[in-house]
């Protein structure tokens, strides 16, 4: 349920990125290791900090990165480098950090690019739901099938008032198909979460709601049909357009972004022999 939109040149962009100044944490048959020995963590956590981390961490970090350091020189003793299969790896590795390489480009291009601030404003006034920061938190019931969907609601029609929220439960723990709450056997409770992190129609049969309330017809998504019941909200706060100005040309950056890669490829694509069996 929860919308998160990755751009795909967020890895690219990090890819050549270190951390400077290293500092020297640990010394292997002559090979030493510094922070910028843990450069792939800070590409997979941008807020990487190791100076940040508690001595344990640290010092389990270290530790891992000994074990790498002694398991590839007992590999390279055995002459791993020279198989077919590690030569067919390695060749993967660097076409993918070409084609990493290539986005990293056209992302530093399109960076370079200004939007007109009358544009980002048109996009905020067109777009007032978008930048409502209001809080909720809900449970849900996800099925295949409107039918299903239908059903489900008809029994919590029969409840007693005071029982909705509890039959609710049972029939979350029961039908749901949302594979985390099926797990958790949680009667479906989402957790706090704000407007703008669910989809739009989820978002707004969520907050249409007054708490202790269920959704009288399925809601319609991209995951199936749901069954919502709110157990608290928040009131509405508008977000300035100036709160939102930043997070707008972001995401105008990221279309014009998906737009020139596309563009090119199909550029690339025109001017190549390509045959398809």
């Amino acid at each position: 349920m929860r919308c998160a939109k990755v751009m795909s040149v967020v890895a690219a962009s990090m890819l050549f990125s270190g951390i400077s100044n290293a500092k020297d944490l640990a010394n292997v048959d002559g090979i030493v290791i510094t922070e910028k020995d843990f450069d792939m963590l800070k590409q997979q956590m941008p807020n990487f900090d190791f100076d940040k981390l508690s001595q344990e961490q640290k010092t389990g970090l270290i530790n891992q990165k000994i074990n790498e350091i002694l398991i590839e020189k007992a590999a390279k003793s055995k002459k791993i480098e020279e198989s077919k299969e590690y030569k067919e790896a390695l060749e993967n590795i660097k076409k993918q950090l070409l084609v990493n390489g290539w986005q990293q480009q056209i992302a530093k291009e399109v960076n370079q690019i200004k939007i007109p601030e009358s544009d980002l404003k048109k996009y905020y006034d067109d777009n007032p739901n978008q930048f409502i920061q209001q809080e909720g938190q809900a449970r849900h019931i996800l099925v295949k099938s409107q039918d299903e969907a239908e059903k489900i609601i008809a029994d919590l029609n029969k409840a007693p008032k005071t029982r909705i929220e509890a039959r609710f439960i049972e029939l979350a723990n029961k039908n749901t198909i949302d594979p985390n709450a099926k797990k958790a056997q949680n009667g479906g409770d989402l957790g706090t979460f704000q407007r703008n992190q669910m989809v739009p129609e989820f978002a707004k049969a969520v907050f249409d709601l007054k708490p202790g309330n269920y959704t009288k017809t399925p809601v319609k998504t991209d995951y199936g049909y749901h069954v919502i019941y709110l157990i608290k909200k928040s009131e509405p706060k508008q977000v300035s357009f100036e709160e939102a100005k930043q997070g707008i040309e972001n995401m105008f950056k990221e279309q014009k972004f998906q737009e020139v890669v596309q563009q090119k490829i199909q550029t690339l694509r025109n001017n190549a022999k390509i045959t398809i069996n």
